[in-house]
């Protein structure tokens, strides 16, 4: 049987996605009334929107901060962790299974320069902090939920992600421990596995892991304050536990593979979320349009920038 090639399995993993997307978006906008969906759009604080976009640039510049640390490589300024942060958002935006992690590392491995396993690793430990922040961002907002069910399935998943990363990273220390007696690897997708493994190994130590906890939770709380701020702009009130819970099912929710943009997927966990907190599904709706609006064509305009720029220097 014949192989696809790359660009085929590309196009294939684009069209699930647009198609999971539609479900998604169908799911969405079914019990709609989208007239009034236009309306509370129109009717929309614009000024709002614009500040949620600042107040997210600056969370993301958090993000690659963290980043940085956890990369240990001082002789790439934090402002080319910052492209990188923007270029990756932007290659998920617009392409499927994450992909934009993937191209962070490969980024990294050239800039430090550093082996490409060890920047992966970087990434993956990187995106740990995410999970872990808000899986506890998820556990204070449960307070606002009173649906029994919803609160069962959200807790087995974020327990869940919780143990496969600290199985993960148990394996990899034991797994670095046995390993360190002989670092002859052959064959460059061994020595990447190895070097990620060892990365994720590495002993962290409780100050570090502190501080890229306290950048990790300084930015999603920004990214709070951008879902509360949004929410007040389509006549939104939600209490500070009720953001809390908004933004931290938005942002495991849209984990989910879908392209381009999460579009879909983005809008049904909008409504769901809010939906459980009493909210119509027309402004639920418009909040999660103008949510995703305040950091989809952002970042997706700047990151593709920042590539098209790398692109003309390499060339």
């Amino acid at each position: 049987m014949r192989r696809l090639g790359g660009n085929q399995s590309k196009l294939l993993l684009a069209l699930a996605g647009v198609a999971v997307g539609a479900v998604f978006l169908w799911l969405a906008v079914r019990d709609a009334d989208l007239a009034a969906v236009r309306k509370a759009l129109e009717d929309a604080r614009i000024g709002l929107v614009l500040l949620t976009t600042l107040v997210l640039c600056v969370g993301y510049a958090l993000h690659a901060a963290r980043w940085k640390r956890i990369a240990d490589a001082p002789s790439v300024p934090l402002r080319r962790f910052y492209g990188m942060v923007l270029s990756g958002l932007a290659c998920n935006n617009v392409l499927p299974v994450r992909i934009g992690e993937l191209l962070r590392a490969r980024w990294l491995s050239q800039e430090a320069p550093m082996a490409g396993g060890r920047a992966l690793g970087s990434v993956a430990l990187d995106r740990a902090c995410d999970v872990v922040t808000l899986a506890v961002f998820l556990a204070i907002g449960l307070q606002a939920v009173a649906s029994a069910e919803w609160l069962l399935r959200l807790a087995l998943g974020t327990l869940a992600a919780l143990v496969l990363i600290a199985g993960a990273l148990v394996f990899a220390r034991l797994y670095t421990a046995r390993q360190m007696r002989d670092r002859r690897t052959r064959g460059r997708m061994r020595r990447l596995i190895r070097d990620t493994i060892e990365m994720l190994g590495q002993p962290l130590g409780r100050r570090r892991a502190a501080f890229w906890m306290g950048l990790s939770f300084c930015a999603w709380t920004l990214g709070t304050v951008g879902v509360w701020l949004i929410a007040r702009s389509v006549g939104i009130e939600l209490s500070p536990i009720e953001a809390v819970f908004v933004a931290s099912a938005l942002a495991l929710g849209v984990a989910i593979p879908s392209s381009p943009g999460y579009v879909g997927t983005y809008q049904w966990v909008g409504v769901a979320s809010l939906g459980l907190l009493d909210v119509p599904v027309e402004q639920a709706l418009a909040f999660s349009i103008l949510m995703q609006a305040s950091w989809f064509i952002p970042t997706t305009l700047a990151g593709g920038a920042i590539l098209g720029i790398r692109a003309l220097r390499s060339g």
